[in-house]
């Protein structure tokens, strides 16, 4: 397997940028919705550190594999997918970009309006030049609540359009994101 992407191939820089980015998505949800429930204190503000971390990881994983998205071939989608198939795979593989930068911009300007600098694992935190603001804390809140949403919509549908083109249509979709899974 080569680094890049080839016509149908995707390369192995690829792959792995969409598997790293996948699991730091879902952790990211996991961690969103532990906190949520938690009382305000030292546990939900370590789960708040760790998910602004993780968060900071998959926005420059997200970054690196948007400009590889753009500097390489993509392959071909399989020759006898319909029309609408494809247009609907475009959509869902750039709505979930876009909603993915947009919550994970969203989610570090509700940390840095709230007066707080973004967290990287307890090692160093990263301050923005944005100032607090209540107004614009809740704008963002907001943002980051409705978004996880919409994201969690094109996963589910990404996920269920691979395995039907894997298990229904029996094409080679699945495989070429994977490590050749037949």
């Amino acid at each position: 397997m080569t680094l890049g992407n080839t016509s149908t191939e995707w390369g192995s820089l690829s792959r792995w940028l969409h598997w790293l980015v996948a699991i730091g998505i879902f952790y990211l949800i996991y961690l969103g919705l532990d906190q949520s429930d938690m009382e305000r204190g030292d546990a939900k503000n370590a789960v708040r550190a760790l998910h602004g971390s993780v968060a900071a990881v998959v926005f420059v994983l997200m970054t690196i594999r948007s400009i590889w998205r753009f500097m390489s071939e993509t392959p071909a989608h399989p020759e006898n997918m319909p029309g609408w198939q494809r247009a609907m795979a475009t959509l869902v593989h750039w709505g979930l970009y876009i909603t993915v930068f947009t919550q994970l911009v969203a989610g570090m300007m509700v940390v840095s309006t709230g007066g707080k600098p973004v967290p990287f694992f307890g090692l160093f935190s990263v301050p923005l030049p944005v100032t607090e603001d209540s107004d614009a804390h809740h704008f963002w809140e907001e943002v980051h609540e409705f978004t996880w949403k919409i994201i969690a919509a094109l996963l589910i549908l990404h996920v269920v359009a691979a395995l039907y083109n894997h298990f229904i249509l029996k094409n080679d979709v699945v495989r070429r994101m994977t490590s050749g899974i037949k």
